[in-house]
């Protein structure tokens, strides 16, 4: 049963425009920090359909780990998670001749990381099938006890441009209701951010991501493998089963949308070509799904009592597995700036408030993107041989600096050590302001 607030109670409410994973953890967020949220009807309703359970992954860092554990996510999860214990980085010439290709050995790590077990892993493969029903779940609950609201109606438009004004909403059902913030999560952009005619810096690829669920002719040993190829980057991720991987396989779309049509033996030649046997025989498990890569960042995240947050604000190559996290990021950082606000006395929509958050997201947000996209564009063409030649020195410094190491190691890890990083990442409650 979904709770409604009285009229007079919305003009205190965040919206989160959306649905989704993001829009979810956003909500969740929110909640946490005890900030009244409200949520569109169609992120209240629960059973949604989503992939087959290890047709689709996310590879999550520790201290995405620590807000989902604070959030009561990870424990709902349905389905077990896997550590990534060690990651090696493999690169290839981009052209070599048959007789080389038949004698292996081309894919040799140029860079790598290891942790010391489980407790210090350096991520964490979950399923996406089962991350949105536990996230589901914990939105249902919150929405029970009465910290999540719900709209009697879907978000139709919304306007915020008049400075001073009331921010108006339009329901489905032809109703206006005043609210304090609406975070916008759309990827698709809606009426009211067209309206704003912001200009997103996008870039396409040209490419697709093919992924899926495959069975190993070896044990994986909980090691995560990125290896540059030619025609893209290829990701081999460890899954629950010692035997089992997922692929995230990045490809010029034709080739990924044939490879997944095709399947079995002919996916099972191209995968043990590409990954030289790493992991013995690959053989695919069920049906291979295929994304298309594009890159978009929004130049301007913020207006009068608007918020983009997740997709809305940025979609990045999936290369290092950062698009989710990211959008936590984004929804933690926006949990401690509103509770910031309400502890002392300012409005949701406050224009300073919102730009001191706004200047951080879209510096990291911006460096993410830019070393994804620098990534894939060093490691194909005539730029491959520098991109190997960069990647190989990284890898021995790495080795030969320890501070280097662990400074790569924090990176990943979202800064999860630093004090400035957003409570809920750091697996932190919030305190008590009334």
């Amino acid at each position: 049963m979904t709770k409604t607030p009285p009229q007079n109670a919305w003009g205190n409410t965040v919206v989160i425009a959306g649905q989704g994973n993001g829009a979810r953890a956003a909500a969740l967020s929110l909640a946490a920090a005890r900030v009244p949220v409200t949520i569109e009807p169609a992120l209240a309703a629960s059973g949604s359909a989503g992939p087959p359970d290890w047709q689709s992954v996310l590879a999550l860092s520790p201290a995405a780990r620590h807000m989902l554990e604070s959030l009561c996510v990870w424990r709902a999860l349905d389905l077990p998670s896997s550590p990534i214990c060690d990651m090696q980085v493999f690169g290839r010439p981009a052209a070599v001749s048959h007789a080389a290709a038949q004698t292996g050995g081309l894919l040799t790590p140029q860079l790598g990381f290891a942790s010391k077990g489980e407790e210090t892993a350096l991520g964490h493969i979950v399923s996406l099938a089962a991350l949105a029903r536990a996230l589901d779940k914990q939105v249902q609950k919150q929405v029970e006890v009465g910290a999540i609201n719900v709209l009697p109606a879907a978000l139709v438009d919304f306007d915020g441009t008049k400075k001073g004004a009331k921010k108006q909403a339009l329901l489905a059902d032809g109703t206006h209701i005043t609210i304090a913030l609406l975070v916008d999560l759309y990827r698709q952009a809606p009426p009211w951010r067209r309206r704003m005619a912001v200009q997103n810096l996008t870039h396409d690829y040209h490419a697709a991501a093919l992924v899926g669920h495959l069975k190993a002719g070896r044990p994986h040993g909980q090691l995560a493998a990125q290896i540059f190829l030619p025609d893209g980057p290829m990701a081999l991720l460890p899954l629950p089963a010692h035997d089992e991987l997922a692929l995230v396989w990045s490809l010029p779309r034709d080739r990924a949308h044939a490879l997944a049509y095709l399947g079995g033996d002919i996916l099972a030649h191209e995968l043990a070509q590409a990954s030289e046997g790493r992991f013995g025989a690959l053989a695919p498990i069920g049906e291979m799904a295929v994304q298309d890569l594009h890159l978009s960042l929004a130049q301007e995240v913020t207006g009068p009592a608007y918020l983009a947050l997740g997709d809305a604000a940025h979609i990045i190559h999936p290369l290092a597995g950062q698009g989710f996290n990211l959008s936590l990021r984004d929804a933690a950082a926006l949990a401690d700036t509103l509770y910031e606000a309400r502890a002392l006395g300012l409005p949701f929509d406050d224009a300073t408030m919102l730009e001191g958050y706004a200047k951080a997201r879209r510096a990291d947000a911006a460096v993410t993107a830019a070393t994804t996209h620098g990534l894939v564009r060093l490691f194909q063409g005539n730029a491959a041989p520098l991109g190997r030649l960069g990647l190989g020195l990284v890898g021995r410094m790495a080795e030969r600096r320890p501070a280097w190491r662990r400074a790569f190691t924090a990176q990943a890890n979202a800064g999860v050590a630093h004090n400035d990083t957003p409570r809920l990442m750091r697996g932190a409650a919030f305190p008590h302001s009334d």
